[in-house]
């Protein structure tokens, strides 16, 4: 008599059974990572895309994989059935599509938690439990392709169900990167994501032969949690004009106040990278006259310009205006804030400005022989995070060699002057004195220990007896920047400089946003 069939073989072909495990462990490590990536543009508007977000993001989602892989291997244990993979699919599914009401729902309130606790409750919230059923499904899958092949290999069943998840994840990720934040919204990658697993949870049951009873169930609470998912609308914001979701950034144009004074600000995620008058051009940031500096020089004009970072592209257009026959680049790694800027900021009005989509080291690098008399930097990736590469002994040196002659550079921070929030200001300092022999500061507003707009004027000759030994009249523009050099004495003292090598910038603003 022929033995009774086991309660752990599963109910298709072996064959079968293995390729459908095989795409189930590819898929859910692809979703992991999609969501992941996609985590961090959903919580950058609220929370700031600094280190603190994505390291509380991707802290969150390590520790529940980890349990998951726990979870898994203990039910595979206790359950074996091909229908427990139905499960942990249903539920990461439903949970997924229901990511974007929890965000509409916390997120706001927890901003107010500060730079670590709120991201790091909201990952929470949002991603822990997913994070835990997702990473449950590797582990549970070696038992049933194990059993599937007759529990023969088991290190090759490991082995595979691994590479198959890894190989997802790889994909997941580059699918993210390269296509689904450019193409997609957050919400609707989140959505579809739900969407995908909750099919292949209809198709587990489906294989275990449980379709009739689970699978209707399964497919209205997806329904449900898909509905409400997408009818989560953001929350208003005063005088939004424009909202689109790029690759790099949440963009937001806002607008208040009346003709002819009406002020339309440029929002990065949770940043003002900038703004103008909407109906005369005119900046309205005070930090945004700075570039004037460059006209202190003998040369009391400006033939060309580079400004790294695009802002609402108000000083550029404000040097174009200026000086009608300068040829004024603008280096904006965004090209949807380049189309922004044509749209809402003026752009397409002045002929003379080259916005180009780039990196600004890459650009620095192809731009062979050509200099200029202005290099303003004024880059920035949320929160006063300047990007790492571009705050370097090497970056400023690259700009050193763009200069002409009697050319300036000019760049911003957002720190202090000196006191316990000047330690951006003092490692910048080291760095740019070690390409420039002269560095001159100016604090834009407020006391010297209050974080504020710190401007860095670069150049190889001394420019401080230009405006040091001259009248200006009271309420001039000189009069007013000059006024605001902060003298030699205030100033911090040196620190580490630098490099491509060792550069702790983003630790240091992320201490002064902790501060």
């Amino acid at each position: 008599m022929s033995a009774a069939p086991s309660p752990a073989t599963p109910p298709r072909s072996n064959r079968a059974i293995r390729l459908f495990l095989g795409l189930v462990c590819f898929l859910a490590g692809a979703a992991i990572m999609v969501i992941e990536i996609s985590a961090f543009r959903l919580l950058a508007p609220y929370f700031g895309n600094t280190v603190f977000t994505s390291t509380a993001l991707i802290g969150v989602i390590l520790v529940a994989f980890s349990i998951g892989g726990y979870l898994g291997g203990w039910l595979a244990d206790r359950k074996m059935a091909l229908d427990l993979i139905g499960w942990l699919l249903a539920g990461a599914a439903v949970l997924t599509l229901f990511i974007p009401a929890f965000h509409m729902a916390f997120s706001l309130r927890l901003s107010a938690l500060g730079v670590i606790s709120g991201p790091v409750m909201i990952s929470v919230i949002l991603f822990a439990v997913p994070g835990i059923l997702l990473g449950a499904i590797s582990p549970a899958s070696v038992r049933f392709y194990s059993l599937a092949d007759k529990d023969s290999h088991v290190g090759a069943s490991a082995g595979t169900i691994s590479m198959l998840g890894s190989l997802g994840s790889f994909v997941g990720t580059f699918l993210s990167g390269f296509f689904l934040l450019s193409t997609f919204g957050v919400r609707g990658i989140f959505l579809g994501t739900g969407i995908l697993l909750l099919a292949l949870s209809v198709a587990s049951f489906v294989m275990a032969r449980n379709a009739g009873k689970l699978v209707l169930p399964i497919i209205l609470s997806g329904l449900v949690s898909g509905v409400v998912g997408w009818c989560s609308e953001s929350i208003s914001v005063k005088g939004l004009v424009y909202e689109h979701e790029s690759f790099y950034h949440h963009i937001r144009v806002l607008e208040e106040g009346v003709a002819p004074a009406r002020l339309r600000l440029l929002m990065l995620d949770s940043t003002q990278e900038g703004g103008m008058n909407a109906d005369t051009g005119e900046i309205i940031l005070p930090y945004q006259e700075y570039w004037k500096l460059a006209l202190l020089r003998e040369k009391e004009k400006v033939e060309s310009a580079l400004f790294i970072g695009a802002g609402a592209f108000g000083m550029p257009e404000n040097v174009s205006r200026d000086f009608p026959e300068a040829s004024v680049d603008v280096v904006e790694i965004d090209p949807q804030v380049i189309e922004v800027g044509k749209k809402f900021f003026k752009l397409s009005e002045h002929p003379k400005v080259t916005a180009h989509a780039a990196d600004a080291r890459r650009f620095l690098n192809l731009a062979g022989d050509k200099k200029w008399d202005l290099v303003f930097g004024d880059a920035y990736n949320g929160r006063h995070a300047i990007p790492s590469h571009l705050a370097t002994q090497e970056f400023f040196q690259q700009i050193a060699d763009h200069l002409t002659p009697d050319g300036v550079y000019i760049m911003n921070i957002i720190a202090s002057v000196n006191g316990p929030q000047s330690e951006l200001t003092a490692g910048m300092l080291t760095t740019l004195r070690n390409v420039f022999p002269h560095v001159q500061v100016f604090g834009v507003g407020g006391r010297p220990d209050q974080t504020q707009n710190v401007i860095l004027l670069c150049s190889r000759q001394d420019l401080r007896p230009r405006f040091m030994d001259r009248y200006f009249a009271k309420g001039s523009w000189q009069q007013r920047l000059t006024s605001r050099l902060v003298p030699t004495g205030q100033l911090p003292k040196p620190s580490l400089a630098f490099t491509d090598d060792h550069n702790p910038v983003d630790a240091i603003i992320a201490r002064g946003l902790l501060e």
